[in-house]
């Protein structure tokens, strides 16, 4: 009975969603260039401008968990850990096994990564947002593992305005405003945005400071395309609250037991595309590219509270060369560098600590990574109406370590000697697209997502640990789908099956376990109704089991692990729903239904959350033609909740959600 209520609620939240299509048929993510949908052999959604602005996030899950397949939970302030077809990842693993992209340009080096890179993104400025579930196409390397995030950011053609071309304004609970200013003068673009959040929780605020410049130009035979990003954020951290069922006390959710944390951190990046035809059915396009990051953070999820140094600076090329002979071939060739000098320090202050926790320094290194990769991806139509894709992608990944610490043990901590690694992935892809009509697209599709470790995954070892024991892990991933057209309803349908080798995780006492190999198999449907012209229905809802496929009797892990067991943080049901109302041409509100299913909160899958339900109220009001207004009520019916649980050194762990909470703004079009 219970199956069949989940079921129930699970197209009653399908019922009532917004759409996330391409509402042009049109992406650019699968090849790096505009492509049709219906060419596609893999599920990819689509977040527009329009949508973004009646969003009006917070933080990237916000605006991302309205995708299908996608559960990002939140931490604290622009924290968060991301799921896209797999349970919610954390450190090296999670930094690792999601690609994150800009204009198709990763904005970390592939070692590099963080956990909390998509607040990094322009978001605030994007003209849409693309997501890629399950293991990138051919083009794309290393952590593009179960999924890639590309922010794409505005197209400057054919939109020569002068001056100001929009302005917002938003105040709202906490102590939160905003302001956004974009700029046009044909062929460059600027956008500045500022934010302040005073903290639903103490000690929490945030400020954050970001900019984007783009110009486009013609140099002869070639186009160019440049954008530069540049961003600062200021962030006091709230870290956990501990005891069972906390987060349902609101004095203990608002509390912070660590008013010390903080988050500091300082970024630019560049690219600049250049692309030019070369005959009559060629073209070649090269995308050279920098970054600089520096972060400084208080572990506050560690019982250290240690401080961490980081930086990272380099770049890369990419080259690619697309050659289309005719409507039936299509051919891409290219390759990929990247440079990076990375740094980390870790340091403890804190003298009272448990076990292994010692005072003084944990690690102390440099790092630098080269990246070398050599892709080829083909599409045949080889029959009216059937299609074949398949691709293939070698990548060399190489590190020279240089630590600057004494080698050897340090209570829980294990620093190895310098050492230059290196590792090598080969990356498959085969896919089968049928199109019976112009309105119905099916495909099956086989593909493999594979990372080198991480960094802090080979250099930042606990005693546990064997130095140079990680190798790269890999995903094989087997998906069927349909998507297509029932009378007005657009609907998507995918069934996945994916099995991963040599991953590695965070127990629950801390400490790193290696070797890993887990299950994901899972059903993903969404679609959109349009009712009228005043009512939109739709949605998404995914059945999904996150499985462990070895065990672990021996607490390796630190708690029993079985073979068949759920991968914990790994909720079988998940739904995103939102009705959208237009009584009239000039207003638009929108009714948001978000169901996290329970989860295990330790991989031993004896503790456990049991989920929520919380529902957001938007609106917006076009007062005139160039002045609209807009409002936001989040968790509506002021509902206690965990953004995130967990079970870790032995207790229970929530981020809570926040109290009920309003935004009005104003956005305004010159």
């Amino acid at each position: 009975m219970r199956r069949v209520t989940r079921w129930a609620l699970a197209l009653a939240a399908l019922a009532c969603a917004g759409p996330a299509f391409a509402q042009d048929g049109i992406v650019v993510t699968a090849e790096r260039r505009a492509q049709q949908t219906a060419t596609l052999a893999g599920g990819v959604a689509v977040l527009g401008r329009d949508t973004l602005d009646l969003i009006g996030a917070q933080a990237p899950n916000e605006a991302l968990n309205r995708l299908p397949g996608v559960a990002i939970h939140r931490n604290n302030g622009l924290e968060n850990l991301p799921a896209i077809r797999s349970p919610v990842l954390n450190g090296g693993q999670s930094a690792g096994s999601f690609l994150v992209l800009e204009d198709g340009v990763p904005i970390r080096a592939p070692g590099f990564a963080n956990v909390n890179q998509l607040f990094e993104t322009s978001l605030a400025f994007a003209e849409r947002v693309e997501v890629v579930r399950g293991p990138g196409s051919a083009l794309y390397g290393s952590n593009a593992v179960h999924g890639l995030v590309n922010v794409i950011t505005p197209n400057l053609h054919g939109d020569c305005r002068v001056g100001v071309s929009s302005a917002s304004a938003s105040l709202g609970s906490f102590d939160r405003a905003t302001g956004q200013v974009e700029a046009r003068a044909c062929p460059l673009y600027l956008g500045i945005n500022a934010a302040h959040d005073g903290g639903w929780r103490a000690d929490s605020s945030v400020d954050e400071q970001q900019a984007l410049v783009g110009w486009n130009a013609a140099l002869g035979a070639w186009s160019m395309e440049a954008r530069i990003a540049a961003r600062n954020l200021n962030q006091e951290t709230a870290s956990f609250i501990q005891g069972t069922d906390s987060y349902k006390n609101s004095a203990l959710s608002r509390a912070n037991p660590t008013p010390n944390a903080f988050r500091d951190e300082q970024l630019a990046r560049a690219r600049f595309s250049f692309e030019r035809a070369i005959g009559a059915d060629t073209r070649l396009r090269l995308t050279p590219y920098a970054r600089w990051i520096d972060t400084d953070l208080l572990l506050s999820f560690f019982p250290s509270q240690a401080l961490e140094e980081t930086s990272q600076r380099g770049g890369g090329l990419q080259a690619t060369l697309y050659w289309d002979p005719n409507d039936a071939l299509s051919f891409i060739v290219g390759a990929d560098g990247d440079w990076t000098q990375g740094s980390l320090r870790e340091f403890q202050a804190l003298a009272t600590q448990p076990a292994g926790y010692l005072q003084g320094l944990h690690y102390d290194y440099d790092v630098d990574m080269r990246v070398a990769a050599l892709y080829a991806q083909a599409s045949w139509v080889f029959a009216p109406n059937w299609r074949l894709v398949s691709g293939l992608r070698g990548e060399h990944v190489e590190y020279d370590y240089a630590n600057h610490a004494p080698v050897g043990d340090f209570g829980r901590f294990r620093r190895p000697a310098d050492s230059t690694d290196s590792f090598e992935a080969i990356m498959p892809k085969v896919g089968v697209i049928y199109t019976p009509t112009d309105d119905s697209t099916f495909w099956l599709n086989f593909a493999r997502g594979a990372r080198p470790p991480q960094i802090t995954d080979l250099y930042s070892l606990q005693t546990t640990q064997t130095p140079g024991g990680q190798g790269v892990e890999t995903l094989d991933s087997a998906e069927l789908g349909w998507r297509g057209a029932i009378g007005p309803a657009h609907v998507e349908v995918a069934l996945y099956h994916m099995d991963k080798r040599d991953t590695s995780f965070r127990n629950a006492d801390g400490f790193t376990v290696t070797d890993g190999k887990t299950r994901h198999q899972g059903v993903e449907v969404s679609g959109a109704l349009p009712l009228g012209d005043k009512l939109e229905l739709g949605g998404w809802a995914t059945y999904a089991r996150h499985t462990y496929r070895f065990n672990d009797p021996v607490s390796r892990a630190g708690e029993s692990i079985t073979s068949g067991d759920d991968v914990d943080s790994a909720p079988r049901w998940i739904w995103n729903g939102t009705a959208t109302w237009r009584p009239f041409a000039a207003l638009r509100t929108e009714l948001e239904w978000t169901h996290m299913g329970a989860y295990f909160t330790n991989a031993a899958n004896t503790r456990t959350y049991p989920g929520h339900d919380v529902f957001n109220l938007r609106a917006e009001w076009a007062v005139n033609g160039r002045v609209a207004l807009f409002g936001v009520v989040r968790n509506l019916t002021n509902t206690d909740y965990a953004e995130r649980a967990d079970f870790a050194f032995g207790n229970d762990r929530y981020f809570p959600g926040e109290d009920r909470g309003f935004t009005l703004g104003v956005r305004a079009t010159p």
